[in-house]
């Protein structure tokens, strides 16, 4: 139960916005009217094999640059190589607008590796195109974007073959030099014929832990003009390897460069400080979000940031075991301070009887507070013995200080039973309200319209000089004397990729009165009179489309 806001600021700013109006979120699911049929096949042969609990990726982006986000849904099985029939194929749906989407699969070429696992989205050759890489168990692929909905494979090329297992991954530019580079986490080592046979309590094989294998490497991919370098060694990253799953690239020490938060299963989190010259400092463990506030590993899959309290800070929320809640770390300072207050901020009591995977952040009801939507599902399959394998998903509700479950009022999709994997958040259908994507193991996966009666908001595309999406970018929106901060980032969710787009609820006035943009690896601009309707394209130094022009800017870049 919150009883009082996390800290003195977090008092003054509610103190000054005063009560938000009340209106229910709602959602529903769509994707069958949508013309979205997919469904993920795990690839189960029996034997439980740890591959086919672990995948669902999908990504949301713009494949064709007719401003719609299109749909990218990875596919698992069979987990044997050697199956009649060969992989399934990811799919490729295209936005037609009107939440209508359309197969453009086989024309697009972009299958997917060998039991794909995620997705992730970003224009890493700078032709002003958005190409996609995939993870999977067995392989990953690169797919270079050529327009018309065509994509090429260009794995090889680009220096990412692999046949290690790649699971999480996001696109930022983390050394300020213009280019996107990459952040790819490694799992496990598993070969289903020489697997250990792992048990239930009765006696029955059941899937085994990520303890019982070793761990992958994670890999830092340094973009030099195209084709990449692992430089994961030289950058710094922690000798001990962990299994990871989530990766989330934001600027947590408000130094204006991009940082990395990898959540691992298992083991302790990462939180890799961005000390620039593609360096970086492993600071989990001093920074307090490395272990619950028990001093426990989490089994961490997603993992997303938000301001939860109202603070203006970027808090930490990583999705964890059934029995250990979903973990929220509060942002004590600016310099990148952390402290597990996931009872206080409303997410134990929320989250302890499900295990999470999907996680994002977004203000689905634009009131101006951050809420939290989560997919559930276990990883061992004891239904038998009372404990359960699919799981309801989750919606909490942002409140002064914290969140409130949401669930029961928010559609009947929430009272179906999953196994969630996979989430990502967009606006599908261009009404002003955040939509989201959610996969499920051998379900159909879910397209969630956003049905709440919320008041307009104002979208904005952060654009850096050379036109990349400025990952790190702090946000600050003023709308009647009321304070609204946002932190853009990538890899939010669960093996899945969502548009680099914040939104900011006008509260009913007509316009921003501003809004104050620090950019990653450069200065200051600021807006004002931004209204709601078609997204405005910010990029630095420079006025936005079908918006004012910036009333105050800084530049210049640093390294």
């Amino acid at each position: 139960m919150i009883r009082r806001p996390a800290s003195l600021a977090a008092s003054l700013i509610l103190a000054l916005a005063g009560p938000a109006r009340a209106q229910e979120i709602r959602f529903e699911d769509v994707a069958e009217r949508a013309g979205v049929p997919f469904r993920f096949h795990s690839g189960s042969r029996g034997r439980h094999d740890l591959p086919e609990i672990m995948g669902g990726g999908l990504a949301l982006f713009d494949a064709d640059g007719d401003g719609l986000p299109d749909l990218y849904a990875c596919q698992g099985g069979p987990v044997a190589a050697d199956s009649p029939g060969g992989d399934p194929p990811c799919r490729l749906y295209r936005n037609l607008g009107g939440l209508r989407f359309e197969d453009v699969t086989p024309a697009a070429s972009a299958p997917g590796p060998s039991y794909a696992m995620g997705a992730a989205a970003g224009d890493y050759d700078g032709d002003g195109r958005v190409d996609l890489l995939v993870t999977g168990w067995r392989d990953q692929r690169l797919y270079r974007n050529l327009g018309g909905l065509r994509f090429e494979d260009v794995t090889a090329a680009a220096g990412l073959t692999s046949a290690r297992w790649t699971t999480g991954a996001a696109w930022a530019d983390l050394d300020g030099d213009g280019d996107l580079d990459l952040y790819v986490a490694g799992y496990l080592a598993y070969d289903p014929d020489s697997a250990p046979y792992c048990a239930a309590p009765d006696g029955r094989r059941d899937y085994c832990g990520p303890e019982d294998f070793e761990a992958e490497p994670d890999h830092l991919y340094r973009n030099d003009g195209g084709t990449f370098t692992d430089v994961a060694a030289a950058a710094g990253l922690p000798a001990r390897q962990e299994r990871g799953l989530g990766v989330l690239i934001a600027d947590f020490d408000g130094d204006a460069r991009p940082d990395v938060f990898v959540a691992n299963d298992g083991g302790r989190c990462w939180l890799l400080a961005n000390r620039g010259g593609l360096r970086f400092e492993d600071v989990a463990e001093a920074a307090g979000a490395a272990r619950d506030g028990r001093g426990r590993a989490l089994a961490g899959m997603g993992a997303t940031t938000a301001d939860l309290d109202g603070d203006g800070l970027p808090d930490l929320a990583v999705a964890n075991f059934l029995g250990r809640s979903t973990i929220a770390f509060r942002a004590l300072d600016a310099r990148g301070a952390f402290q597990d207050d996931t009872t206080r901020l409303g997410l134990a009591d929320a989250t302890r009887d499900v295990l999470g995977f999907g996680l994002v952040a977004a203000d689905f009801d634009a009131d101006g507070r951050a809420d939290l939507l989560q997919t559930n599902g276990h990883v061992l399959d004891r239904a038998r013995l009372g404990v359960p394998f699919a799981m309801t998903p989750r919606l909490l509700r942002g409140r002064p200080g914290g969140l409130a479950d949401a669930s029961a009022d928010a559609g009947p999709w929430f009272a179906r039973a999953a196994l969630g994997r996979g989430l990502a958040v967009a606006d599908l259908d261009l009404d002003g309200r955040p939509d989201a994507a959610a996969a499920s193991l051998d379900a159909p996966l879910s397209l969630l319209h956003n049905r709440s009666r919320s008041g307009p908001a104002v979208a904005v595309d952060l654009v850096d000089r050379r036109g990349l999406p400025a990952i790190g970018a702090r946000v600050r929106a003023v709308v009647g004397g009321r304070a609204t901060v946002r932190h853009l980032s990538a890899g939010d969710g669960y093996l899945s990729s969502s548009p680099p787009r914040l939104a900011f609820a006008t509260g009913g006035a007509a316009a921003i009165d501003s809004l104050e943009v620090r950019w990653p690896w450069g200065g200051v601009d600021t807006w004002s009179g931004l209204e709601p309707g078609r997204p405005h394209r910010l990029v630095e130094g420079r006025s936005p489309i079908s918006a004012p022009r910036p009333s105050a800017g800084t530049s210049g870049r640093r390294r």
